[in-house]
């Protein structure tokens, strides 16, 4: 799991020809078609965070170019490790002392059914086993995680956090805005970036529920009501969240089926894959494995 608070951001891929396609702000997603990749296949996500834009690129161009030349994770580990070093090495000596640019990264790998977290504070690399954050809102990032983040949490409850902790981040972080792009690499079946309305329909959703939790915190301290009145009381913030929630998903699915629409009144022959919950082509779809 990635929790962070950063500036760029990229998803590469080894299969199709590399293109990069840019988002609002400095966020940029760099992978071949189509955007979603099977167990097997080398993927890597990137979030960089740092004064110096073209260096994150740099560092992550680079890292990737040498995870290619990999068989194995550990050795594509190893080649992003050694590829960050030696990019600093490089810039070390070019830049006059104390001024090469400093960057901090987060990233994650997966081949052949298995994965890896690192961060990267400029050279030094280190494996994160839980969860890890970075950038101008890592301390949000952190407080939010140590009270929400368990031994474990499933995908879904991954990808809610995320979305919940970058929602903070942005609310109550000097320098933090944006749009949120939250990415999931899975051991086994498809990966790739989670569909933008999904992510809004969840930041609606956390933000919502947020406000009633706090209200439900004050109801639930509040030893002057009775068992009726509280009770009454977490009743209706039940109904209002259950209201809210099936508005979410009734919106969510008219524009899914409103782009489908779009897409097959631009060629006859157009056919959407049948996505999962993070809008993703399914493992049983031959065109989401290609």
């Amino acid at each position: 799991m990635k929790l962070n608070s950063f500036r760029k951001s990229t998803v590469h891929h080894r299969p199709g020809t590399l293109r990069k396609i840019p988002f609002t702000g400095e966020m940029t997603m760099a992978a071949g078609a189509p955007q979603s990749l099977d167990s097997n296949e080398l993927a890597v996500a990137f979030c960089g965070a740092g004064d110096n834009g073209p260096f994150i690129d740099k560092l992550v161009d680079r890292s990737w170019e040498e995870a290619q030349a990999g068989s194995s994770l550990d050795e594509v580990c190893q080649l992003i490790e050694n590829s960050i070093k030696e990019a600093y090495r490089e810039f070390g000596e070019i830049y006059q002392r104390g001024y090469c640019p400093h960057a901090e990264l987060i990233y994650g790998v997966k081949l052949s059914g298995d994965s890896k977290l690192f961060s990267a504070y400029g050279p030094v690399v280190t494996e994160k086993y839980e969860y890890c954050s970075g950038g101008i809102g890592c301390y949000m990032a952190n407080f939010l995680a140590a009270r929400m983040y368990k031994d474990y949490r499933n995908l879904h409850q991954c990808v809610i956090l995320a979305a919940y902790i970058l929602l903070q981040a942005k609310e109550h972080v000097e320098g933090c805005g944006g749009e949120s792009h939250i990415a999931v690499l899975r051991n086994d079946g498809v990966s790739g970036k989670v569909d933008w309305r999904r992510v809004d329909a969840i930041n609606k959703l956390v933000e919502y529920a947020d406000s009633e939790a706090g209200e439900l915190v004050l109801q639930k301290a509040n030893l002057s009501k009775s068992k009726e009145e509280f009770n009454e009381t977490v009743e209706r913030i039940r109904d209002t969240l259950e209201i809210m929630r099936d508005a979410q998903i009734q919106e969510l699915e008219r524009a899914t089926s409103l782009c489908f629409s779009f897409g097959r009144a631009l060629g006859a022959l157009y056919k959407g894959p049948e996505t999962d919950e993070y809008g993703l082509p399914k493992p049983s779809d031959e065109e989401g494995k290609q």
